[in-house]
């Protein structure tokens, strides 16, 4: 863990733990106690405390009283809302994005999908998952709905932790890179309908890989 400053040590202490247990640097089944982590981070207990409620509260952690704090991490039911919300919010944010995105912009998504392309060849999981999520967020800013993308970049680390299982797999990845190659003809035809049904079918496609994602984030043993 990284020391932390002494500015807003109490909303960084609750990002780092929250960043690090989404990236699963702390992984499922740990147990993490509250005088290690504040020495760790480099602060006193007190907004390590409060950041462990807050997680809490999120569901990523149970706590123990005057024992310890188990790490939960994403659950089945986590992925599930996760999936519901951006299903619902990003084919309308696609939708109205149409409207924004200069030929520019989509020239940018281009190169994102063919430099994704060669990555693929070198087998870097962690760059292409960057583009990905690149390309997502692109069209998602375009639509001008920022209450919207100040939601979906809420859920940023938890969609992270959730695409690196499929994009880590190549025959998922290229199927990625595929879809996304179908959403760029429709925003290149200004085709605003089309665009909102290949995001939503593109959506519908990640959730349906919910075992691989569980499978690697299975709680280690005690």
């Amino acid at each position: 863990m990284k020391k932390l400053s002494n500015t807003l040590i109490r909303e960084n202490a609750f990002a780092e733990l929250r960043r690090m247990i989404l990236s699963q640097e702390i992984k499922p089944g740990e147990k993490l106690n509250e005088k290690e982590v504040a020495e760790q981070l480099g602060v006193s207990r007190t907004p390590v405390r409060e950041a462990f409620h807050k997680l809490e509260l999120e569901g990523l952690v149970e706590i123990f009283p005057r024992r310890y704090c188990l790490v939960k991490g994403v659950t089945h039911g986590c992925i599930r809302e996760i999936h519901l919300i951006r299903s619902q919010l990003e084919p309308m944010a696609a939708y109205h994005a149409v409207d924004h995105l200069s030929d520019e912009d989509i020239d940018q998504l281009s190169s994102l999908i063919e430099k994704t392309k060669e990555l693929m060849v070198e087998g870097n999981a962690q760059k292409i998952m960057e583009l990905n999520d690149q390309f997502h967020r692109t069209i998602n800013e375009a639509s001008n709905l920022s209450r919207i993308v100040s939601i979906l970049n809420n859920m940023q680390d938890y969609i992270v932790s959730f695409r690196y299982s499929f994009i880590s797999r190549p025959e998922l990845a290229q199927r990625s890179i595929d879809e996304h190659e179908e959403i760029l003809f429709a925003l290149r035809k200004r085709d605003k309908e089309l665009v909102k049904k290949l995001v939503t079918q593109h959506l519908e496609g990640i959730s349906e890989y919910e075992d691989v994602i569980l499978e690697d984030l299975k709680p280690v043993p005690n």
